[in-house]
């Protein structure tokens, strides 16, 4: 009984093998999108509506009562890190500063991780962020043939 079931399973590995072939750097090394053109549409509704913000992370690197000790926290951030975006927030009696826009928890570990060193009291917070920037170029998107 077990030789016809080795023998069953091997006739069907030859009998598929031909089939079966393994994933190539060619067949991975270029990504197309065809974009809907209602896509488009949804992205100048949404500008529209203006809808700006969405549950995710941001690293908090500040949280005090004075303003002008907020703004120089601030201001030292925007110099070493000019690629990530900082806030300021006011809830009575304090300030906050909070930097960055991230979906996940790990994108937020990610930047926490970089700017540790410079501020060693920052910890990552769930907030409402900004949305990323959705612009799709009509010219980005590949043409029909």
């Amino acid at each position: 009984m077990q030789k016809i079931i080795v023998f069953v399973y091997l006739a069907g590995v030859v009998l598929l093998a031909p089939g079966i072939r393994a994933q190539t750097a060619a067949d991975s090394a270029q990504a197309s999108v065809k974009a809907d053109p209602a896509l488009f549409s949804l992205l100048d509704k949404r500008k529209a509506i203006g809808i700006k913000n969405l549950k995710g992370y941001r690293v908090k690197i500040h949280f005090g009562a004075e303003k002008a000790k907020a703004n120089d926290v601030k201001a030292k951030f925007c110099q070493k890190y000019p690629d990530i975006p900082a806030y300021m927030d006011y809830d009575t009696p304090n300030f906050s500063i909070t930097v960055g826009n991230y979906r996940t928890r790990l994108d937020a570990y990610r930047v926490f991780k970089q700017i540790q060193a410079d501020f060693p009291n920052a910890f990552i917070v769930e907030m409402k962020i900004d949305y990323p920037d959705l612009t799709v170029r009509k010219e980005d998107t590949p043409k029909d043939k």
